[in-house]
């Protein structure tokens, strides 16, 4: 695996964003106005690392920001930002004086998790062919990552985590995949049963 350390200021949420998503943020803390602010000055990435209960977790997502969406009167302001890897988190500090916001010490993942388990090929043909109802090949699938895959599963954070800090992350999105399939085709058999009787 190919990876790089670099030092990235941090706004940890209960958050997991994969590669390629995008989500809008509200920003209300001064600190965190003055992170985004930099950030935009300096065309630079941040980190969000997932925090459950209050505390930082290990693993998290590096963020750019496409574009400021508004800026309010009292300095708040709502921002665009897209995920751009996912990376460890190898030291953090919630404040880098004389800085208001935190930092962190990362390790950025090289590794795009294409997607070359047989068995995970044939769950998300699968899946995407009588599930979503998109017609998906095999040459698709191994132009596609695990990331891609897990993005379109609405998955919660948790579930987010648990895939970004997982040792195989292949064998957990296989395991999503399974289990979203079971449960949709219960779902569906049950309304089978129902308009039958």
């Amino acid at each position: 695996m190919n990876t790089q350390h670099i030092t990235i200021p941090m706004f940890p949420l209960n958050m997991v964003l994969l590669p390629g998503e995008t989500i809008k943020l509200h920003v209300f803390e001064e600190r965190y106005k003055q992170l985004i602010n930099e950030c935009m000055d300096n065309d630079a990435s941040f980190g969000i690392p997932f925090m459950d209960k209050g505390k930082v977790k290990k693993y998290g997502s590096e963020v750019k920001i496409k574009r400021i969406l508004k800026t309010y009167e009292n300095g708040e302001l709502d921002v665009l930002i897209e995920s751009v890897a996912i990376f460890e988190l190898l030291e953090y500090s919630s404040v880098l004086t004389p800085k208001l916001y935190g930092a962190g010490v990362v390790e950025i993942s090289k590794n795009n998790q294409r997607i070359t388990l047989n068995n995970l090929q044939d769950a998300v043909v699968n899946y995407f062919t009588s599930i979503q109802n998109k017609f998906i090949d095999y040459e698709t699938v191994n132009q596609i990552t695990v990331y891609n895959v897990a993005a379109s599963l609405q998955l919660t954070p948790f579930e987010k985590y648990k895939l970004i800090s997982s040792n195989s992350p292949q064998f957990n999105l296989l395991n999503q995949l399974k289990f979203i399939t079971h449960v949709i085709n219960a779902e569906q058999n049950l309304k089978d049963r129902f308009v039958n009787n």
